[in-house]
């Protein structure tokens, strides 16, 4: 059973290695390169080998798996330039096994239509569309897979498009204590129509990332991480992030992002009272660029 599942899995990273070679479109649906989680934000997004709120499927479908319980999530994200993304993630504990579901809204408000001459001649409401699920499992004491499937849908003015995608990911338990590896392909196109006679296609990525949690006191903790990631046509990028936690009640994180145009530093904090936590987190951006504020509410059951 384990052979067959490594061979699955290096057919599929091989599979998508061949699909991005041979795809010289420029990518769309770049919702799905958009952060939707105040947590994982707030420690610039360093979270593929991190447990978390239910947002973490967004990041690493394996990743569900080492959370520590089921959980419901919603995220508010007030984006740049009035844009509103709305994000609802569910994921589901049972033993050696996970489920989960999300979807997220984003909603770029009302933009004028202009004709050829530039004089405004009516108004227009684009939005883009996420929906995924999630399938998590412990396929050994040390491994956990995890995969998901999308489907997104973008719609500007009277065109639109909608593709299927899925991601797969790792995370192994390595033998030192606190110390996970995590490695994450997502976007993988399955299928997608046109826009404008030109066809959509995904920002395929793989992502190479760690976490090292230190107990620092009886009550204390701090989670070092970090993801290397990989677009299709574009340099890598780092991620750098920090948490400390106080009690399992008080969470303060610093993030820190390398060879992004408009984003490096970002901050958060989490709150958790009981079953119930708050989190926000705050991404400043480059030049003329508007700040960024995410807030979300999760409970575990």
């Amino acid at each position: 059973m384990k052979k067959l599942f490594w061979i699955i899995f290096f057919y599929l990273i091989s599979f998508s290695v061949c699909n991005s070679q041979s795809n010289s479109q420029e990518n769309g649906f770049n919702i799905l390169m958009v952060g939707n989680s105040a947590s994982a934000t707030g420690k610039g997004e360093a979270v593929s080998a991190t447990s978390g709120d239910a947002t973490i499927l967004w990041y690493n479908p394996a990743a569900v798996q080492i959370s520590q319980y089921s959980n419901f999530c919603f995220c508010h994200n007030s984006y740049l330039f009035d844009n509103k993304i709305e994000n609802a993630s569910l994921i589901i504990k049972r033993g050696n096994k996970s489920y989960g579901l999300g979807i997220v809204y984003l909603n770029y408000g009302k933009l004028d239509k202009t004709n050829e001459s530039g004089s405004i001649i009516g108004e227009y409401h684009p939005i883009d569309i996420v929906i995924a699920s999630n399938y998590a499992m412990r396929i050994s004491p040390y491994f956990s897979f995890g995969s998901n499937l999308k489907i997104v849908y973008e719609k500007i003015d009277i065109e639109s498009s909608w593709g299927t995608c899925t991601d797969f990911g790792l995370v192994y338990d390595s033998f030192i204590k606190g110390f996970n590896f995590a490695f994450v392909i997502q976007n993988i196109g399955l299928f997608s129509t046109k826009m404008k006679n030109v066809r959509t296609e995904f920002p395929l990525s793989y992502t190479i990332g760690t976490c090292h949690e230190l107990n620092i006191s009886k009550q204390s903790k701090l989670s070092i991480s970090s993801d290397l990631i990989k677009y299709e046509n574009e340099d890598i990028k780092l991620n750098l992030g920090l948490e400390y936690t106080f009690g399992e009640a008080i969470y303060t994180r610093l993030g820190y992002k390398v060879n992004y145009d408009e984003e490096d530093f970002s901050a958060g904090l989490g709150i958790k009272i009981n079953h119930y936590k708050f989190d926000y987190s705050f991404t400043p951006f480059q030049s003329e660029l508007e700040n960024v504020h995410r807030f979300s509410i999760s409970y575990d059951f």
